[in-house]
């Protein structure tokens, strides 16, 4: 079989006062458009469907009609809860969701689903014509079978295990099995992934979840996230589907695991070239597939005409400018912001004087964090400590949406 692995779709996600899903429309589209053209069985969503626990209506919309374009054709559709997704409000739909072969993963046991709905094709009472009777079978040719930890997709007598591990924040951890909090949090995650990949055999195996690994010793965060090693991984994983990091990154070779990367470009210092894995679970390899979506570009200027020139040159792009020169005037600003291509402007300087200033309304909470901690303690903030900010920052900005 064929898999297409993808991840941190943020849909609703914001730049600044840019909405982004009518791209984030054309890029699912591009998905679709991949898995036509490769033929592809199953696609792998690994966490970060939405920007939000609390989605907007809009975005939730975007994401039930992308995930029955994708299903078109007989396809699996997998789609994982990392940890900016509500797990129980991505599954609502689930019941509707399982009878297209569409897999919400909010939780470690699959075992209500049990194929019935794929297993046994029949015709529909009146064949109107032979591209929707061929379509119809088609999309009989894939089972799903739900186990605990995960499900194993069928096609013909080709076979794919898929463990699915959603974000494995403490409290689900705690709903999902009883905790010894005298183990270290580390630990407990292995035995969780370890745990869902019990049903494994000869066939192809897949670990899908959504985790922040480092090859380091050292202890480090990213998005809230603590880094953990890439021990906690299960070596009976032929290859592990990861979510979280939004750069394509191979994190090790036993077991074999990558972060796809995200499909769009959330941030000024993320790489431009996106792409989506493509594993073929007969010739056991990996290859990707690019996708392409609007550029963030960040250009430095010194003064108004610069500003206009640059922006007239990204024309095409998200442009976010670093001004270093004398203060504009409010005409100028209006100007510069009226702009089709301006998201941003950072006043790195002024010369008035000697002085400078700094504009920190760029910056994320994490990073005004850090810059506070610096200035009080004159000391780097703990990884564990700026991780309890960021989950707290999220629970607070969730509360006012």
């Amino acid at each position: 079989m064929k898999i297409l692995h993808t991840a941190d779709l943020h849909l609703g996600k914001r730049l600044n006062k840019a909405a982004r899903l009518d791209e984030q429309c054309d890029v699912i589209k591009q998905l679709s458009e991949i898995a036509d053209r490769e033929e592809i069985d199953v696609v792998l969503i690994a966490g970060d469907i939405f920007d939000t626990l609390v989605p907007t209506s809009e975005a939730e919309r975007v994401f039930y009609r992308s995930i029955l374009t994708l299903a078109e054709r007989g396809r699996a559709v997998i789609a994982l809860a990392g940890n900016h997704d509500d797990e129980r409000r991505l599954c609502a739909a689930k019941p509707l969701a399982d009878l297209q072969g569409i897999v919400l993963a909010g939780e470690l046991d699959y075992t209500a689903l049990n194929g019935e709905t794929l297993s046994d094709p029949t015709p529909p009472a009146s064949l109107l014509g032979l591209f929707a009777a061929a379509d119809y079978i088609q999309k009989q040719r894939i089972k799903i079978v739900g186990r605990y930890g995960g499900v194993t997709v069928e096609k013909g007598d080709d076979k794919v295990n898929i463990a699915l591990v959603p974000y494995p924040s403490e409290s689900r951890l705690a709903r999902w099995s009883k905790q010894d909090y005298s183990v270290e949090y580390t630990e407990r995650v292995k035995q969780t992934l370890s745990s869902a990949c019990e049903f494994f055999d000869d066939n192809y195996n897949i670990l899908c979840t959504h985790l922040f690994l480092s090859k380091s010793d050292a202890s480090d965060s990213l998005g809230g996230l603590l880094a953990l090693p890439t021990s906690v991984l299960p070596e009976s994983a032929d290859y592990v589907a990861l979510g979280h990091v939004h750069k394509h990154m191979k994190v090790c070779k036993h077991p074999h695991a990558e972060y796809s990367g995200s499909p769009l470009q959330y941030a000024y210092d993320e790489g431009r070239t996106k792409s989506v894995n493509i594993i073929d679970t007969v010739k056991r390899t990996v290859e990707q597939r690019l996708v392409t979506g609007k550029n963030l570009t960040e250009v430095e200027a010194d003064n108004f005409d610069e500003c206009i020139s640059k922006l007239d040159f990204y024309s095409g792009d998200y442009v976010r400018i670093k001004y270093s020169g004398e203060p504009l005037t409010r005409e100028e600003t209006a100007q510069i912001r009226s702009h089709p291509a301006f998201n941003d402007l950072v006043v790195t300087a002024t010369l008035r004087g000697e002085q400078k200033a700094e504009r920190r309304a760029h910056l994320s909470d994490g990073e005004i964090f850090d810059l506070y901690y610096k200035h009080r303690f004159n000391a780097e903030p703990s990884a564990e400590l700026k991780a309890v900010f960021s989950e707290l920052m999220g629970e607070l900005n969730n509360e006012t949406h």
